[in-house]
């Protein structure tokens, strides 16, 4: 495939097809029976059918405050920890800080000495 067609092909907006009974985002209503068989003539309106879907600043608004409000109703649903609870848990994690610091500073130090005593 030669480049020119790769940038053709690459080209080309997304289309997708739009259900005669669903509303589209653009607010373009079809009506009219779902055909069973295609035939050559329904073809060509089921391709005018193809509607372009791009993202519109309107769009992008949109879904950003759907976002916020479905993240609104899940940090709802959260529980949260007690100050009791968060203040245990911090002198947990800050204790097992100092002991693996402990461990890995004498591991460390007794590698070093090892090595000494090999290289002299």
């Amino acid at each position: 495939m030669s480049r020119l067609q790769k940038k053709k092909l690459f080209g080309e907006k997304k289309k997708r097809m739009v259900d005669p009974e669903e509303k589209t985002d653009a607010g373009v209503n079809f009506s009219g029976p779902k055909p069973a068989a295609l035939t050559g003539l329904q073809k060509q309106k089921q391709e005018k059918a193809m509607v372009e879907v791009k993202p519109g600043p309107g769009n992008f608004f949109q879904r950003a405050v759907e976002f916020f409000r479905e993240v609104k109703v899940e940090l709802k649903k959260v529980t949260w920890p007690t100050r009791k609870q968060t203040t245990g848990t911090t002198i947990v994690v800050i204790i097992f800080v100092f002991v693996v610091a402990a461990f890995l500073g004498l591991f460390d130090y007794s590698l070093s000495k090892l090595v000494q005593v090999v290289l002299t």
